[in-house]
């Protein structure tokens, strides 16, 4: 449902805006490192972990309100294997398992771009603020459990225009969610975790895509 949202709204927004040339289409790849996690209240309830690395792709509408300036809508997509240790009270066993991740991020970027006197290399930066939905999944018994969070972050790199209207991206990303897991659940697959902490995700990326200009 989150993709075809995402979708319908870039629909409508090439439709509206395609016949100016301040609308730019832009597709993401990158690398997202590891990045893990470990959460303790004693010794018998705990949890750690490492959401694995692996590939991340996604797609944007930017628009510029000047050549200085940009609001782009994105969307990113990262699934990932998450092994895992846990125990949850006296007298459990400590368990281990291997859950699949899936991130689906909905985010707005603010840019700010610096174009070369050239005009063939155009460095930007971007804050990004938005939504991440977390679908996570037990192999064992396929038992699955959603969340939805705020996300925000950054992103540096630049523009290499090949041609008046088709560039080449090269970036670096940084996306993190901050959850409070006390009197509710981290991934509601592992139960209700009783803890007064804050468990934070970061998921960092290098990698680049490619970028459009629209309209005349």
């Amino acid at each position: 449902m989150k993709k075809i949202i995402f979708v319908c709204v870039c629909i409508v927004t090439v439709a509206v805006a395609s016949a100016q040339s301040k609308v730019r289409l832009n597709g993401y790849g990158s690398y997202v490192f590891d990045d893990g996690f470990d959460v303790y209240n004693d010794a018998n309830t705990y949890y750690s972990g490492k959401i694995k690395a692996g590939a991340q792709w996604g797609a944007g509408i930017e628009y510029l309100t000047n050549p200085y300036f940009s609001v782009e809508v994105m969307y990113l997509n990262k699934s990932s294997d998450v092994p895992s240790t846990f125990k949850f009270q006296a007298g459990d066993p400590v368990r281990t398992e291997t859950f699949k991740l899936q991130h689906d991020y909905l985010l707005l970027a603010l840019n700010g771009l610096k174009p070369s006197s050239s005009g063939k290399v155009e460095g930007y930066f971007g804050f990004l603020l938005g939504c991440l939905f977390s679908n996570v999944e037990s192999p064992t018994n396929h038992a699955s459990d959603s969340n939805t969070d705020f996300t925000w972050g950054g992103k540096l790199g630049l523009n290499y225009w090949m041609s008046e209207k088709f560039g080449i991206k090269i970036q670096s990303q940084i996306l993190t969610a901050a959850k409070v897991t006390g009197g509710g659940t981290y991934w509601g697959y592992w139960g209700p975790i009783y803890v007064n902490e804050y468990s934070t995700m970061w998921q960092f990326g290098l990698g680049g895509g490619l970028t459009f200009k629209l309209g005349k």
